[in-house]
């Protein structure tokens, strides 16, 4: 990117846009506010709709011919960012843009603030050019990492149709190992509440004989937690197995054991790093992502009558996240303990997704992106879960996942970051995308 761009996205990473904290609203609107007038510097029109939830951007910009009949193609992305944690984890200040050894640290760097730019820069570069050979439809979402709806409802409520959508917010298999998605995993995400007592008790006095808020909640989570990466069998159903040509690209890819070790990461078993990619891009999976009782940093020898936990079960392609969240539920409450109440919150559901890319869109995508990069694109599955192309798919409409972040960028984690160079890489990639759909039957 040159000076300018890269002065804007700094100007936009600068922003705490953490949708996850309600005291973070003013930045979201700020975070929405840098992202329109992005819109409008490529001669787009814009509308900020604010409702219960995060402001949605949505922006127009036609083709250069200014003929209406062109392939219409919606760019999707996020301005929201995820929370810093602990901000002594951060070699820097989470929300200053600092380069360090080829590399833009920075909260929203990878996830997503860095490819939504790439996609803004694209688009931009394009018109100044002439060159912009489709209708672009913008849906900027700041919603995306706190499970809002409004750019999943603004999308069910557009009855235009449109030839594609382009998203940047997934990640590179490897270095100069560029990817289309081809599946992705949905997510059913809870909090769970123990009561065991209406309030704490000597541990000396009932010691042994009452029911512990902790305990209760460890006899739960044991019986959804993973065994060797398989779940209880009511959580298996819908399974649709990767096709021949995926799995032969996952023998292509790092060895999970490779995977692991560059995050830093220890296997769950002794065959979780050979099953790495069967078991994140193929299967469903658990995981416990908060823990809370009592207050274990006091000299208190209670006995806790609440305890709480926060879990997420990662849907796989051809499952319905509707019915194992239900099935999920079931297995909870049969799990507690006779004597204790449970309370579960419903925090958010998205459905999987599979995008076939034999598709003349994305394959059009596919080659695009290897003529840019000069790097071979291969089509495979992600882990992660983004409820907005479950949406897209139940539309029909063609979806191209791609991104120019790596596996290490460390998202959702302290010292995020982005290699600097695929900015540029993924900006002239995504050029080259939208003048490949342009010439697309609209």
């Amino acid at each position: 990117m040159n000076a300018d761009e890269r002065a804007r996205l700094d100007a936009l990473l600068r922003i705490p846009s953490v949708s996850a904290i309600a005291a973070h609203a003013p930045d979201m609107m700020a975070a929405a506010g840098l992202v329109s007038e992005e819109i409008r510097r490529a001669g787009g029109t814009v509308e900020i709709r604010e409702g219960d939830g995060h402001p949605l951007v949505i922006g127009e910009i036609p083709p250069s011919s200014g003929v209406p009949d062109v392939p219409r193609v919606i760019l999707y992305g996020h301005y929201d960012v995820q929370p810093v944690g602990d901000r002594a984890l951060w070699t820097d200040d989470p929300f200053e843009p600092v380069e360090r050894d080829g590399n833009l640290y920075c909260r929203g760097a990878s996830d997503d603030k860095g490819n939504l730019f790439m996609l803004l820069a694209a688009v931009q570069r394009l018109r100044a050019a002439d060159a912009l050979p489709v209708h672009v439809s913008f849906i900027v979402d700041g919603e995306e990492e706190c499970g809002g709806v409004s750019a999943e409802h603004a999308i069910a409520a557009d009855d235009r149709h449109a030839d594609a959508v382009l998203i940047f917010d997934s990640a590179m298999v490897g270095p100069e190992r560029p990817a289309v998605c081809s599946g992705l995993r949905g997510m059913v995400y809870r909090r769970i509440r123990v009561r065991t007592a209406p309030s704490d008790a000597h541990s000396g006095v009932f010691g042994g004989a009452a029911l512990n808020a902790a305990h209760a909640l460890m006899d739960i989570l044991e019986a959804v937690r993973p065994r060797t990466g398989t779940l209880d069998e009511r959580l298996l159903v819908g399974l649709a197995a990767p096709a021949p040509d995926e799995v032969r690209v996952w023998d292509e890819l790092p060895s999970g054991h490779e995977v692991l070790a560059a995050s830093g990461l220890a296997p769950a078993d002794a065959t979780a790093a050979a099953e790495l990619y069967q078991r994140t891009l193929a299967q469903p999976s658990l995981d416990v992502h908060g823990l809370e009782c009592g207050e274990p940093d006091a000299v208190k020898t209670n006995i806790p009558s609440t305890a709480t936990a926060t879990l997420s079960l990662r849907v796989a392609p051809g499952q319905d996240a509707a019915e194992l969240s239900d099935v999920l539920d079931r297995i909870i409450h049969e799990a507690a303990p006779v004597g204790c109440s449970v309370e579960i919150e419903r925090l958010g559901e998205a459905d999987p997704a599979l995008m076939d890319p034999r598709e003349p869109a994305v394959a059009a995508a596919i080659e695009a992106i290897s003529r840019s990069t000069g790097w071979p694109c291969v089509p495979v599955r992600t882990g992660g879960s983004i409820p907005i192309v479950a949406a897209f798919a139940k539309r029909g409409i063609p979806t191209i996942l791609s991104g120019f972040g790596l596996p290490d960028d460390g998202i959702h984690g302290p010292d995020e970051h982005l290699r600097v160079a695929h900015l540029e890489v993924g900006t002239r990639a995504a050029m080259d995308i939208l003048t490949s759909l342009g010439a697309l039957e609209g």
